[in-house]
């Protein structure tokens, strides 16, 4: 059986290693990155490395010359193929999880679960709050709130959803639906009238048109840094009967 709880200090030492083997995995393959990635201008190079095979489909493909994309099957390589630097780790080299959840545990409005499986162990997880104004470790705020108010979202009243990861052997089974169901759930009964995700995986927006009543999320804009697409919608088109469904059916 499948539970979920409440994220909490208690116990995000269970939540870092699962965050870190979900996003090695597909669609993030962040496993590796050159060490380049710390710099500025045309220094900068953020190509990401992976020991798996990347789909030929895959969106984010490896570009040399522009030193970004991910490149597959590089489990033997130190260097990068585009600018000859140190490959580093992604986790926690580039980004460190623990600060990245710490951080996200500060957050006003913070709503988080964790997932675990019936030797509980945990597999799977999802979080968000309020949009914030600040910078966060994943997110420049103060660039993305002009381009989330010229798109008339009124930012005090929207749950910023900022994770969703089930680890690769339990995803197609439901679990990242019914962790988005409970996230979004309580959400919507804390009086958020809407939402905005950033992401490029695309059972993400599957996930939102079942639970928003059929509904496709609006895409809004292109991140300002990072390029990846945000998305928004609105809590009134929640259906509840078919969230309420999906929480009774899923826990297994």
């Amino acid at each position: 059986m499948t539970t979920i709880e409440r994220i909490s200090p208690e116990n995000t030492s269970s939540l870092s290693p699962v965050y870190k083997e979900v996003f090695s995995g597909n669609p993030w393959y962040e496993e590796r990155i050159c060490s380049g990635a710390r710099l500025n201008g045309e220094e900068k190079c953020a190509v990401q490395y992976t020991s798996r095979a990347v789909p030929t489909d895959y969106a984010w493909k490896f570009d040399k010359d522009k030193g970004t994309g991910v490149r597959g099957e590089s489990a033997g390589l130190e260097k990068c193929v585009a600018c000859e630097r140190d490959l580093i780790e992604f986790y926690p080299d580039f980004v460190n999880q623990n600060d990245l959840i710490k951080e996200a545990l500060g957050e006003q409005g913070f709503i988080g679960f964790l997932l675990r499986d019936s030797n509980q162990q945990p597999f799977g997880f999802s979080w968000g709050y309020k949009t914030p104004q600040n910078r966060t470790v994943s997110v420049n705020f103060p660039l993305v709130r002009p381009l989330l108010a010229s798109r008339g979202i009124d930012q005090d009243k929207t749950f910023y959803w900022a994770e969703l990861g089930i680890v690769d052997k339990k995803q197609g089974s439901g679990f990242g639906l019914l962790a988005s169901a409970m996230q979004l759930k309580e959400a919507k009964r804390e009086g958020y009238q809407s939402f905005v995700v950033r992401t490029k995986n695309e059972r993400v927006l599957s996930i939102l048109k079942r639970i928003f009543s059929g509904k496709t999320a609006e895409r809004l804009f292109a991140d300002p840094e990072k390029e990846t697409p945000w998305y928004g919608g609105n809590f009134q088109d929640a259906n509840m009967e078919e969230i309420s469904k999906i929480l009774k059916k899923s826990r297994r």
